[in-house]
Parts: C-alpha cells; structure tokens; sequence
C-alpha cells in the first residue's frame, strides 16, 4: 500500500431507484482535494477492478464507500483483488454528505472521497462479515419471514371468521391443529349463516401449512449447524438459549477480537439506553435499536424464556426476577437481553463455559485461564 498522501479512489455504489441500478461514479483525488479523474461504470467488482488495474496501476491507496446492498458484495470483491476498501457507516456519511446543497452522484462520490482521505478516524469502519456468514443470516432470515408470514395469514382468517361469529382459540403451535379448529368453525357458519367460507379459507391454510413445513425444514437445518459449531454449543448450555438464538448471536459478532469490551457488544445489537448530554443535562432515554433488529430480537426471546419458562436456578435468571419486580417484566427481559449479550460474548472471548452462579465465575474463569497457559 502506499502512502495515505498518493491517490485515493471513491465509489458511489449504485441505488435502486425505479427498478434500474444507476451506474456508480468513480473520483480519484490527490492531497490537494482536486479531482484529477472522474467516469461512471457498473456497480461491479470485476469491472471496477479491471478498470482501475487499467488505468492506475498500483497507485490506488483505498476505496471508500458507504454501506449498502450491495456493498458487501463490493467490498468482497475488491478485497479479493488485493484493494483496500473502507466501508463507511451510511447513517453517520449522510450526516456529513447533508452539508452538500444538491444531492448528485458527482457530490457524493466527492465527499466520499474527502471522508475516506481525511474523516476515516472518527467516522465508524464498517465490518464486513464472510460470505459463509452471510449465508447463515440468510437462513435465518427466511426461517423468520417464512414463520412471520404463516402468523399473518392465521391471523387474516381469524379476523375474517370474528365476521361471521367464528372464534378460533390461538395457541396451537401445529399448523394441523389450527387447521382443524379452523375447519370446525366453517362447518359451524355455514350451519348457522348459510354461508360457505371454505372456498375461500382452505386454500390459506394450504398455504399455512406449506410455510410451516418449510420454516420446520431450515429450522432443522439450522440446528444441525449449531451442533457442528464449539462456539454455539457452549452457548445453548445457557438457560434460554437455543440454536436460533446462538446461531444469530454468533454470526452477528463472527470475530470477538473486533470488540474492546464485552460492553460495546451490548451497545452494537441496540439493547444500551441511548443517552443526551449538553451542559448540565443528562437523559438517559430508551434503547438505541441500532444493529440487527433480528439477533435482538433474539436476544430478548431469549431472555423471555430465561425469566418465564427455565426451571434451572441461576444467578441470571434470580437477578431478573428481581427486576421485574422493581421496574416490570417489559424492561427487566431487555435487561437480561443486555446482560445475556454481555454473558455471551465472554463465553466466547475467554473459551469458559456458562456459569449458573455468579461466585463462580471468576475461579471458572481463572482456571480455563491457567490451562490454556
């Protein structure tokens, strides 16, 4: 790599705006800010890259770009060529892009290109996770749209059925036991209302079938590579926790080392308050909800379970019942979410195993550390 003061180049990638991929705009600048080439081309690795092989040799310091999606499969592919590439926060270079007074491609590869050369030290780097992460989140995503889905549809047929003085109890976790009961009330309006709704409710619950049949099949699936995994199997021996749950915890985080304190793993899913301070004032108000929504999700499904349905004493589990009683069972589960998070994360960081009491965890702790020594 040479110098940060030789040449840097930008992309924009390209957004989606009315089905078409707008081509990306490429800015290569000097230390003088003065823009020395400027084009458009696809939002591709291999035709960025061939380009940039092309017509600068190795005088290329590092790309920046802000995140997206499609800027994991950017990155990747730039990497994979041997650039360094710098993926920037979108939030936080919005911020910054927002002085601009038009909004153009031309503007923010520009100012991508002064952040990268100048604002990379206080503006967040984003990690870039692998592809066979990526490909766990994806199956997790599709287990949870998939069960998301089937929830809505079973909800539709409900409300439709509440019309016509139907009542279908919820609670039934088997899609063929809720088809039954749905089945037992058609039969019930048709007898009362002369109406025949089956028709219209049967083909939705072929429907609901089908989505839990497949959200059962990656579940499955999934559970199997928790089982393959060292990592995830020390956290699913934590009260709460099951393969979901470790899975998307784990493959959130993928490399601990990035992370300082346990803390800041907390703060990167969203379960810290957020917090104003200006002079003498100083507001701690709700959580943050920054990071993946789904793996917080998790969390305090999680932490759901530990506080209502685990029989197993823990320290964990004593201290959020605790608070519950103090602040209610709402914000004492985002608590145990948080601490959860933290929890995990040392399992992880330090190779120790789940401790059910607090008092031992530091004699644990030492002594995993003495053998690894």
């Amino acid at each position: 790599m040479v110098p940060r003061s030789k040449l840097r180049d930008v992309f924009k990638h390209g957004s989606l705006l009315s089905g078409n991929y707008w081509p990306p705009r490429v800015t290569s600048q000097r230390q003088s800010t003065k823009v020395v080439h400027h084009c458009s081309m696809k939002t591709h690795p291999t035709e960025i890259g061939r380009y940039l092989a092309k017509n600068f040799a190795s005088n290329v310091a590092v790309i920046g770009m802000e995140t997206g999606a499609m800027s994991a499969h950017l990155a990747g592919g730039l990497r994979r060529q041997g650039y360094h590439v710098a993926v920037m926060d979108a939030l936080q270079v919005h911020r910054v892009l927002s002085l601009k007074r038009n909004k153009t491609d031309t503007n923010d590869a520009r100012g991508i290109a002064e952040i990268t050369r100048t604002g990379r030290d206080y503006l967040t780097e984003v990690y870039v996770k692998s592809a066979a992460c990526f490909e766990v989140r994806a199956q997790l995503i599709m287990r949870h749209r998939l069960v998301q889905q089937r929830l809505a549809n079973e909800n539709m047929i409900r409300g439709l059925l509440r019309v016509y003085g139907g009542r279908v109890e919820p609670g039934a976790k088997s899609s063929a036991t809720y088809r039954d009961r749905v089945v037992e009330q058609l039969h019930v309006i048709q007898d009362r209302e002369g109406i025949n709704l089956r028709p219209r409710i049967l083909p939705v619950l072929d429907l609901c079938e089908r989505l839990q049949t497949d959200a059962v099949r990656i579940e499955a699936e999934l559970e199997a590579l928790a089982a393959a995994n060292p990592v995830c199997r020390r956290f699913m021996a934590v009260p709460g926790v099951g393969a979901i749950t470790a899975l998307s915890f784990f493959t959130a985080i993928e490399e601990p080392s990035r992370f300082r304190r346990a803390d800041d793993v907390a703060a990167y899913i969203g379960l810290t308050p957020r917090v104003y301070q200006s002079g003498e004032s100083l507001t701690h108000g709700k959580i943050s909800k920054m990071g993946n929504r789904l793996t917080r999700t998790h969390m305090v499904n999680a932490a759901t379970v530990l506080l209502s349905a685990t029989k197993t004493f823990s320290s964990l589990k004593d201290w959020g019942i605790r608070l519950a009683k103090k602040v209610g069972f709402n914000k004492a589960k985002v608590a145990v979410a948080r601490k959860l998070a933290v929890i995990l994360f040392g399992m992880w960081r330090d190779g120790t195993h789940f401790q059910f009491k607090a008092e031992t965890v530091e004699p644990h702790r030492q002594m995993m550390t003495a053998a690894r020594a």
